[in-house]
């Protein structure tokens, strides 16, 4: 008996850690826009976003830290993040030495995020997000019961409360081909008769005063 409680007691701690985990937490990170290119050893400042199922703030206890990390080969590189004025909104500056770098959102105690790949010197190359992601993102006031955790300044994609959803693009109307004009007719042989004519009559009128002369 006394095993089985000494079992226990070591299992506990492990149960409770991973529980938010099996009841499905995840989290995603949105970054803000970014400089085009990342110098070596230059020092950025990158805004983001982490949300709980990618579409609320997280409003639960004991986080933990939020932050970017980068990965080239065997060197692992962590910034912080410093929390902003908005819900969810975090912002880490950054220096790196040349290389290629893999990003990664650390997202307390849910799992990192894959961001996408950093080229130093060079561009950062964002993961596209998964489709399924995409369509909670542009529903997200649906999927949160209308609430709309944010004002001016929010997340890159995340509509404000009210505003018109991106039209859908226009379908397409087959046109008509325009009508051929018609070929313009050859008028020429026309007037040349007339002309011909004429000549022929003054020349039968003049004969004839001759003659009368």
């Amino acid at each position: 008996m006394r095993r089985i409680v000494l079992v226990l007691a070591l299992l506990l701690p492990a149960l409770a850690v991973a529980a938010p985990a099996r009841a499905g937490g995840w989290a995603a990170t949105y970054l803000d826009p970014v400089p085009a290119t990342f110098a070596q050893g230059g020092t950025y400042t990158i805004g983001f976003w982490m949300l709980q199922h990618g579409t609320h703030p997280y409003e639960g206890p004991g986080l933990g830290e939020v932050g970017l990390k980068f990965t080239s080969g065997a060197r692992s590189l962590e910034f912080t993040g410093v929390p902003l004025k908005e819900k969810a909104h975090y912002a880490a500056a950054i220096a790196l030495p040349a290389g290629d770098w893999r990003v990664e959102a650390i997202q307390g105690w849910f799992a990192p995020f894959p961001v996408g790949t950093l080229k130093v010197p060079g561009a950062l190359t964002v993961k596209p997000l998964d489709p399924e992601l995409k369509g909670m993102i542009a529903n997200y006031l649906d999927m949160n019961g209308g609430k709309d955790p944010w004002g001016e300044v929010r997340p890159p994609g995340f509509a404000r409360k009210g505003a018109a959803k991106p039209a859908a693009a226009a379908a397409s109307v087959p046109v008509a081909a325009p009508t051929p004009a018609p070929a313009a007719r050859e008028v020429w042989p026309y007037w040349l008769g007339l002309g011909v004519a004429a000549v022929a009559g003054l020349t039968f009128l003049v004969a004839r005063r001759r003659v009368r002369a």
